[in-house]
């Protein structure tokens, strides 16, 4: 079963999934702009109706406790647009995280995540349906992070909850895995986000081979990588066999991304653009499916 801001889900009924996306978000406090500030629902709604246009049925929203999450905001979009939305519970960054974070104890930190799973975010009965986006830096992990990463680790063990994290630039993925993991954490409840952003097969497979999922979910930003440079990379990997542990989303973080703005392609850019471009390499319809439908419906299966 999977916990959506609609209610619990048979694992079977995710469909394809996003696996890394923004809904409801205000990063301003640290951004320091309006273009991190997704409050207007209806702009939402009519982007999201694109992406389930092109078959994404269900988001993993990974917007966290300090990142300006409204889990009332998600209920709504989702009964609006018919597409089912797992919300988190998590802390980002050091930079957005509060005053009790940085003091609390591992144990305090996780028994916030708990109880969002286990009765309900912020006074509704929403539970959340994955730990996330637990973040780490691009060069080390600051105290606070680390602490929120093991407590969302211990989360994970007790409520049966996957883990998905924040690499910043795609770095310290295998620093995050072996924190995760040493905390007792199943490797595959835990997916590492950003990790197309290293644009390093060589580092992309080792990370892999801990056991851990990665996420290639910075598709169509292509100020940092172009998604030529992203398929191929990814069809190196699918190569060797690692169909079973990669998913698939494009991180909107700023509307300025979105389809209304006339620059990008919003929520539709893996549809619209990424998966043809695997096609063209090869890419056969059953391992799309894998990494769209099947990988995310296992791993958030609790």
């Amino acid at each position: 079963m999977i916990n959506t801001v609609k209610g619990r889900i048979d694992a079977g009924a995710v469909g394809v999934t996003m696996c890394h996306e923004h809904l409801a978000l205000d990063l301003s406090p640290v951004r320091k702009d309006t273009d991190s500030v997704f409050d207007d629902s209806v702009l939402i709604e009519s982007e999201v109706d694109l992406m389930k246009a092109l078959g994404v049925k269900s988001v993993i929203e990974v917007t966290c406790n300090d990142m300006g999450r409204n889990v009332r905001m998600l209920r709504q979009i989702s009964r609006e647009c018919g597409i089912q939305i797992i919300a988190s519970t998590g802390f980002y960054l050091e930079a957005y995280h509060p005053e009790s974070v940085r003091s609390g104890t591992i144990g305090e930190i996780c028994d916030i995540f708990c109880r969002d799973i286990l009765e309900g975010i912020d006074g509704t009965d929403i539970r959340a349906g994955i730990i996330g986006e637990v973040a780490g830096g691009e060069k080390e992990l600051a105290p606070s992070e680390e602490k929120v990463l093991k407590a969302a680790a211990a989360a994970g063990v007790k409520t049966g909850c996957a883990v998905t994290t924040h690499c910043q630039l795609g770095q310290l993925g295998l620093e995050q895995s072996a924190l995760l993991q040493g905390q007792g954490i199943d490797p595959d409840k835990v997916i590492l986000g950003h990790i197309d952003l290293s644009d390093d097969r060589a580092y992309q497979k080792a990370i892999l081979d801990t056991g851990v999922n990665i996420a290639y979910d910075t598709v169509g930003k292509t100020a940092y990588l172009s998604d030529e440079k992203r398929a191929d990379n990814l069809m190196w990997l699918l190569e060797k066999g690692y169909e079973d542990h990669i998913l698939l989303s494009q991180d909107i973080s700023r509307r300025s991304y979105m389809v209304r703005y006339g620059k990008y392609d919003g929520y539709t850019t893996v549809m619209k653009r990424f998966v043809p471009l695997l096609r063209e390499r090869g890419v056969s319809q059953e391992t799309l499916d894998k990494m769209l439908i099947h990988n995310p419906a296992r791993i958030l299966d609790m």
